[in-house]
């Protein structure tokens, strides 16, 4: 890093102190910055006037990766100290910066899953929703929108929105939801998310290969098992 850019970011950081009241900058060769808390994001939405791009843990990022020198990066990874599992719902509330394999951990110690999580590795939770297909299609989104039950997003504008709850039907009119999830952090930055669990006996149950048995062709010594006397006729 030059001595040019090394002064612009300490800089910034001064003024991302000033604005946050803590020290949150990520040492990075572009200019970053990793608030704590929702209220945090707010504060930095609200008073931050240049741009902002949210990259979430920065897992996905590839080698040439270049946001702008004018850019500040706001990494949601800090953003994990909320996992509420309700065993009476059945949901989990997670922060969006937790990651994914912290909530299986989490989800394992009552037996639960949510499917759409086993598929990932890496990864946070509000990264991959701001990821995903927004259309909610049969094998299109890997099947996050089908437990996805609601989430709370801080927008560009500083606002805190709340979408949906811990039931189904804690949504009328339109599922706003939808303009989150796949908008890669452009409508606004996730910050808590609930997810619809299912237990891990029942996921197992509910795969292919335990309930759709292999077709075999129909033996006609079967019907002397199953109607010994007779009594069965095929109409034919």
């Amino acid at each position: 890093m030059s001595e040019e850019a090394s002064a612009s970011h300490s800089g910034l950081q001064d003024k991302l102190f000033d604005l946050l009241k803590a020290d949150r900058w990520v040492e990075s060769l572009h200019p970053a910055v990793a608030p704590e808390s929702t209220e945090e994001v707010r504060q930095l939405l609200q008073g931050f006037p240049g741009c902002v791009m949210i990259v979430g843990a920065g897992t996905e990022f590839s080698a040439d990766f270049d946001p702008g020198k004018e850019t500040l990066m706001l990494m949601t990874s800090r953003l994990r100290n909320v996992c509420d599992v309700s065993t009476a719902d059945q949901t989990i509330t997670v922060s969006g910066g937790r990651s994914i394999a912290e909530t299986r951990l989490d989800l394992a110690d009552y037996a639960f899953t949510v499917p759409a999580l086993e598929r990932f590795k890496m990864g946070t939770i509000g990264g991959r929703l701001a990821s995903i297909p927004s259309c909610p299609q049969a094998r299109q989104d890997d099947g996050w929108m089908h437990y996805l039950l609601g989430m709370d997003v801080v927008l560009p504008s500083g606002e805190l929105m709340s979408l949906g709850g811990r039931c189904i039907k804690d949504v009328a009119g339109y599922d706003l939801k939808h303009i989150f999830t796949g908008s890669r952090g452009s409508a606004g930055v996730i910050v808590t998310a609930t997810f619809r669990c299912k237990s891990v006996i029942s996921a197992q149950m509910d795969t292919p290969e335990y309930y759709l048995p292999e077709k075999k062709k129909f033996d006609p010594h079967w019907k002397r098992i199953l109607d010994p006397l007779g009594r069965m006729h095929s109409g034919m």
